[in-house]
């Protein structure tokens, strides 16, 4: 063998590992894979990808990570308040960190990254996904996890505090640069459960209403409620039309921005107020037929302010609308139950 065909040689068995990790499938496409396999309980799940994702904790104390915490740096560049030290992530046997910080009713995250290496200034890292205009509050955030085993930057989470789906961005660090960046959404199936219902002592309208708050509810959250085909045409009586124009809008009353969710007297037991107010979630209001006459409706998400639960809710009062006008509230719970489908896609090297 001649000089040169050795080191031809020697070149191509170089280039051999690169080729079989350029051809390696991607975290989000293994992750694909082992979903599509799960078991349908899974999706049931507040945390459907717990067996595959595991957040990192918090990192270990050590003078790198005190010196980040407190780096002035950093602080200045999230506006992180000056009363406390910044929360500190590492990426798993790397010198990658996260510093950042939540804060406000919406936990909103900021963050930056930093590779902090013994004997080396710490510097700022450009994160593998543009991150600009990304809203890491509520539902999303950013942090390190191990994926399938393997370290990498996790950036999502749920679209809405109702909505079922997932979605993330993920990379992995080769030890100088992002590498295998990706995308992953999975969309789930959700159904709708009767959950409680509270009735006014002696009300003969709770079992006959039942049937129509679930036709209520399921529209509502179909977005596709409209009074006068839910009512088939039909117009209200005179006291029911003239209490739906104008709204009575005072506190305790329909026309307020959260209608009352009567509870005769069980408001008295401990009650989750996720699943028992009306948030601030457009309810609608609009009259319905129930048991041979007519009543006003509330329908709309529960929660507290601007913050959703997982419950549709359902009042009827009495015109003109007040809470003392209730007759009977219903709630249904809404949930993920299986996957309905899974895509991902490579966002190059």
């Amino acid at each position: 063998m001649n000089k040169k065909t050795l080191l031809a040689g020697l070149a191509m068995a170089s280039l051999a590992p690169m080729a079989v990790d350029a051809a390696e499938p991607s975290l989000c496409t293994r992750l694909a894979d082992e979903a599509r396999r799960a078991p349908p309980a899974t999706w049931a799940q507040p945390d459907p990808l717990s067996a595959w994702v595991k957040p990192a904790q918090p990192a270990k104390p050590s003078p790198t990570v005190t010196a980040m915490a407190n780096d002035a740096r950093w602080r200045e560049l999230l506006a992180a308040s000056e009363s406390r030290p910044m929360a500190v992530q590492q990426l798993a046997d790397t010198s990658v960190y996260v510093v950042d910080e939540v804060a406000g009713t919406a936990h909103c995250q900021s963050l930056v990254l930093v590779d902090a290496r013994p004997g080396r200034p710490s510097r700022q890292l450009k994160p593998p996904f543009d991150l600009d205009g990304t809203q890491l509050c509520t539902t999303q955030s950013a942090g390190f996890a191990r994926v399938l085993g393997r370290p990498a930057i996790v950036v999502g989470g749920a679209p809405s505090m109702t909505s079922p789906d997932l979605r993330y961005r993920m990379a992995t660090w080769t030890g100088q640069a992002w590498a295998q960046r990706c995308s992953i959404t999975l969309r789930r199936q959700t159904a709708m459960t009767a959950a409680q219902r509270f009735c006014a002592p002696g009300s003969t309208v709770c079992d006959a209403g039942q049937p129509v708050a679930q036709r209520l509810a399921q529209a509502y959250e179909a977005g596709t409620l409209d009074a006068q085909a839910f009512n088939a045409g039909r117009k209200p009586d005179a006291a029911v039309a003239a209490a739906l124009n104008p709204l009575l809008d005072e506190p305790g009353a329909i026309g307020n921005m959260n209608p009352p969710f009567p509870m005769f007297g069980a408001e008295e037991q401990p009650q989750d107020a996720m699943r028992t107010v009306f948030s601030n979630a457009a309810p609608s209001r609009l009259p319905v037929w129930v048991n041979g006459r007519w009543w006003l409706a509330a329908v709309g998400r529960s929660g507290v302010g601007w913050r959703e639960g997982d419950a549709v809710l359902v009042a009827l009062f009495a015109p003109p609308g007040r809470s003392a006008d209730g007759v009977a509230s219903y709630q249904f719970v809404v949930g993920p139950t299986a996957l309905r489908d899974v895509t991902t896609a490579d966002d190059g090297p």
